[in-house]
């Protein structure tokens, strides 16, 4: 069985390494992640996160099939992602938003025994 809470946490770790990202408490609950101050990314549980890509980007990841379409505000800029399995967190990690630079940094996620 699959712990989507540990998932989410290691996924966190990895995001708070980014450079320049904060984390703070989203208005709706959960956590949203921020560089200077400007929210990129928030979570709706463990496994349900809402990413902030150009509109480039997220038609892009949308036709790729990386990203599901943000349900209140699709056309918005806003994408979502699931996390099901730790298989997920390769493909969470390459919807990096451009606020942080657009940079793959040298970490990797590690599952945590």
């Amino acid at each position: 069985m699959v712990d989507q809470n540990k998932l989410f946490e290691d996924l966190k770790i990895w995001i708070l390494q980014l450079p320049g990202v904060t984390q703070a408490t989203h208005r709706f609950g959960g956590t949203e992640f921020q560089v200077e101050g400007l929210e990129f990314m928030h979570h709706h549980g463990p496994s349900f996160l809402d990413i902030r890509l150009s509109r480039i980007d997220q038609a892009t990841a949308l036709k790729k099939g990386t990203a599901l379409p943000q349900r209140f505000a699709p056309g918005a800029g806003w994408v979502s992602f699931r996390i099901e399995k730790a298989e997920d967190l390769g493909p969470a990690k390459e919807l990096e938003h451009p606020l942080t630079g657009n940079r793959k940094p040298e970490i990797s996620i590690q599952t945590h025994q």
